[in-house]
């Protein structure tokens, strides 16, 4: 990559990761949750109609058998013009709501009924209890291979996307605790992944960002196969997911975070609360 190029882009990478970005203010960190992603088909935001481009493991959307293609046409008997009202519509309900969906499979009409769950919900049936697999990634600083499975002291992950505005300063603020805990007895760490598209080691020279991108950050930087990140968090561009892992390298803890928001703090203090008992745990 040019380096002026590269610069520019660095520039832009690092502004997402401080920033606090307003539009997220009105956004909680787990609300009712379908589990499609999804996106207008007319590639215009707001021009629907509303067409499912991914399914999230262990979803709702999963269980009712919703696939890549299927077209959103009704909610409990709303229209659904566009992805932005369906999302107004499922998050104006409680979580563990069964909502009817009027959709189109190609020429065909279905109409199918799906829980609602939300994202701490999925991973936490997901990833708890569970130990991690043999999972690579690459740490941006020296470029070792890490292997997140083979942890021997409790450790925070923050998964995040580039893109996300304010991610930086919530793992800065994760990290900040982190040293400021009186247990010594009990250490914990805390280390940022983050995927996109070309983090391949083959690759990951030309990735000036990901370089500076360390530089802003409090915590070490991990880069993370795209396979490998969706195995632990989702493909939200506005949230941080964050893993407890014991010592013995098994899922304790799982809380997806929107930075900047009324309840990160609330959220924080129980991704704290959870990391100080599984710490204590180990130690006895």
């Amino acid at each position: 990559m040019h380096r002026s190029l590269a610069t520019a882009v660095a520039t832009a990478v690092l502004a997402a990761l401080c920033a606090a970005g307003p539009a997220s203010a009105s956004k909680a960190s787990n609300p009712a949750f379908l589990g499609v992603g999804m996106a207008d088909s007319g590639g215009i935001p707001g021009a629907g109609p509303c067409v499912i481009n991914s399914v999230e493991e262990g979803s709702g959307a999963d269980a009712a058998m919703l696939q890549p293609g299927d077209v959103f046409e009704r909610l409990d008997g709303a229209a659904i013009p566009s992805c932005d009202s369906l999302v107004t519509l499922i998050t104006s309900k409680a979580p563990g709501t069964i909502i009817r969906l009027d959709m189109r499979r190609r020429e065909q009409a279905l109409k199918v009924k799906a829980e609602l769950l939300t994202r701490d919900e999925i991973l936490r049936r997901r990833l708890v209890g569970q130990p991690m697999p043999v999972t690579d990634v690459l740490r941006v600083e020296d470029r070792t291979t890490v292997d997140l499975s083979a942890v021997k002291r409790t450790t925070i992950v923050g998964w995040f996307p580039m893109s996300c505005a304010g991610c930086g300063a919530v793992l800065g603020e994760v990290a900040r605790w982190s040293r400021d805990r009186k247990d010594r007895h009990a250490p914990i760490s805390v280390v940022a992944a983050t995927a996109d598209v070309g983090l391949h080691r083959s690759a990951l020279d030309n990735l000036e960002q990901l370089r500076i991108a360390q530089r802003s950050l409090d915590v070490p930087l991990l880069a993370a196969d795209p396979d490998i990140y969706a195995r632990f968090a989702m493909k939200d561009p506005d949230r941080i997911h964050f893993l407890v892992i014991d010592c013995r390298g098994v899922v304790q803890y799982v809380a997806p975070i929107v930075p900047d928001t009324e309840d990160t703090s609330a959220v924080l203090d129980e991704l704290y609360a959870a990391a100080e008992q599984t710490a204590r745990r180990m130690v006895r």
